[in-house]
């Protein structure tokens, strides 16, 4: 067993037949067998890793993510057919796709093992169309536990992003803007000037879209 999914109804396993080909089975809540298998013998498909659901409530699209090196990710029917895929060429270079699902609003998630990291594929309107994978925002900090100053960025956000510090009682710290692409250094002290206490400290980002990041920081 490889993969997983559900459509919240019935549960979908990926894994390899009796003769090493790869099919899909799925199960209902009580873990019975429905007809069986529900997809078998996927053609050009090979090593496989996870899978996402997309469709109706039992005769839907199967989303294989696999390292086929012309298209990692594959779309197929429950007759077994390949209907839909992403070039390997919609996405950034190197990019290793190890697990994937479907969100509600059809869009398509996809982790990349090789620079860990998420995207998101838009394939509403259509794989033909092109697919924009969109780097999920992240927050680093480093070096922390920190004596001096620590350095704060974002990554795969657009635009600027709101930052707040915040003491473990809630009070605010300090209030910053990072623009993307750029880092921010905090030197340990106040809005006010003041040096902060030795403690941990809550870093809290909203980017222009809404997407929230939390870290926590050690000051020494």
């Amino acid at each position: 067993m490889t993969g997983i999914a559900s459509n919240g109804t019935y549960t979908y396993v990926l894994g390899d037949g009796t003769t090493g080909d790869p099919l899909v089975e799925y199960f209902n809540s009580a873990g019975a067998v429905q007809t069986n298998p529900y997809m078998d013998d996927l053609p050009a498909l090979s090593t496989h890793y996870d899978i996402g659901y997309e469709g109706g409530n039992s005769s839907g699209d199967i989303w294989v993510a696999s390292d086929a090196a012309d298209s990692p990710i594959k779309a197929y029917n429950s007759s077994s057919l390949l209907v839909n895929y992403v070039p390997e060429t919609d996405l950034p270079a190197g990019t290793e796709c190890r697990g994937l699902c479907l969100d509600a609003e059809g869009y398509l998630w996809v982790s990349d093992d090789n620079a860990d990291k998420i995207f998101k594929l838009d394939i509403t309107t259509g794989i033909e169309g092109g697919v924009v994978p969109q780097e999920q925002p992240g927050l680093t900090v480093s070096t922390n536990p920190f004596s001096g100053s620590v350095n704060i960025s974002v990554t795969g956000a657009s635009g600027p992003v709101d930052m707040a510090i915040y003491d473990l009682s809630g009070r605010t710290i300090l209030r910053a803007e990072l623009a993307m692409g750029s880092s921010f250094t905090w030197d340990g002290r106040t809005t006010s000037g003041e040096t902060a206490p030795t403690g941990t400290y809550l870093i809290h980002t909203t980017s222009q879209t809404g997407h929230m990041m939390r870290a926590l920081v050690t000051k020494l």
